[in-house]
């Protein structure tokens, strides 16, 4: 198959990117793969032809937006089997992964934005970047009479059900596709190794360790997480907020005002990842809005049971009790449960050996790509 993967950015930092480098590396060595975007970092180009897409990379809409309309300029009907496109990044696309539903996510931000202390302009562009996808996702996801329906592979069944309750997809066939994780890098850390990184960062022998991990904080819940450490002084509890947000600050003075700022480590984006997890006991993750969190799948790689709320991606991934936990958007009831999960620190153990179990057997990049060719073989044989 010739096949053309469409993503502004790829790199191995953020969740959707990061996908379509290991998918299309592994799809290379037996396919003529090719890449449409402005960035491609920790990628093997070796195998893989890479066109890059000029434009400006700031403001965000002016990122998509150029992007946008050189790509389908660029990629032209009929050059390519396969399209594989990233959400709306073209037009082209007869193949689309879906990350997240913009008009579902949109409302989780309008709802919350009114708690971000941001400036005007970023709000203002913010507005106008989820606008234009908005637009653009229903101009390709929405079903037009004599236009050939394309392949969809939503992340997880919550985002499945997103994409037919805001788009009638007509005849498409859809098939869910979930994220993965390197299981060579994200992996367990050996009891000496878990002890080193803690020293250095401040963590205490005795404590058990929940990590939040992402940017983002509103809309991934770290004021509950914040608000439910207020609770749990008699604990011996540290959480580590591995990311950043430009409304930082905020949280830092949460952290205060809820007497648990000795006991939450705002730890900063990370290159070290894989130890960062590896060091902690437990993830805690009370977002409210994901397609499937990349970083709950790398958690759990790393042998950490996964405590989440219902959302997308967690609903498929977590069963309670066997590999994490399910809560609330309550700081009293994420208390009750991490109290109960602190006094147990050998069925903490034994979930997080599960968790690991279950990503090897079902979230490894070699089964998502394989997933992701049977997808495309499918996709060209309804087509004949």
């Amino acid at each position: 198959m010739k096949i053309a993967y469409a993503m502004i950015n790829c790199n191995r930092r953020d969740g959707s990117a990061r996908a379509v480098n290991e998918v299309a590396e592994r799809i290379a060595q037996r396919h003529e793969v090719h890449l449409y975007a402005r960035k491609a970092e920790d990628l093997d180009l070796s195998r893989i032809a890479w066109h890059r897409i000029p434009g400006v990379n700031w403001a965000e809409v002016i990122d998509f937006g150029s992007y946008y309309l050189e790509v389908n300029r660029r990629v032209r009907p009929g050059e390519f089997e396969i399209v594989h496109t990233i959400g709306c990044n073209t037009q082209r696309g007869n193949v689309i992964t879906i990350q997240n539903i913009q008009p579902a996510k949109k409302q989780i931000l309008e709802r919350l934005g009114h708690h971000e202390r941001v400036s005007p302009a970023r709000r203002l562009t913010r507005w106008m970047y989820l606008n234009a996808t908005c637009a653009a996702e229903k101009r390709l996801y929405q079903h037009k009479p004599g236009r050939t329906a394309p392949m969809f592979l939503p992340v997880s069944r919550g985002v499945a059900n997103e994409l037919t309750r805001h788009y009638d997809i007509g005849p498409a066939q859809m098939r869910i596709v979930p994220n993965a994780a390197d299981t060579q890098r994200f992996k367990p850390l050996p009891e000496a190794a878990r002890q080193a990184w803690r020293k250095t960062y401040g963590v205490p022998e005795d404590h058990v360790m929940a990590i939040f991990a992402g940017g983002e904080w509103a809309r991934k819940g770290l004021d509950f997480a914040i608000q439910a450490m207020g609770l749990l002084h008699d604990v011996p509890l540290t959480l580590f907020v591995a990311g950043d947000d430009p409304d930082r600050a905020r949280f830092i003075k949460m952290a205060h005002d809820a007497n648990a700022h000795d006991r939450i480590i705002f730890g900063g984006f990370r290159k070290d990842m894989p130890h960062a997890l590896g060091a902690a006991d437990l993830f805690l993750f009370p977002s409210w809005y994901e397609a499937f969190s990349l970083a709950t799948i790398e958690a759990a790689a790393c042998g950490l049971p996964v405590v989440a709320t219902c959302i997308n991606g967690t609903e498929d991934f977590i069963s309670p009790g066997e590999n994490g936990e399910f809560i609330e958007y309550d700081p009293a009831q994420i208390a009750t449960v991490l109290r109960r999960l602190c006094a147990q620190p050998q069925h903490l153990k034994t979930m997080g050996a599960n968790a690991r179990e279950r990503v090897e057997l079902n979230y490894t990049w070699d089964r998502v790509a394989q997933m992701t060719e049977d997808a495309y073989q499918a996709h060209l044989n309804s087509c004949n």
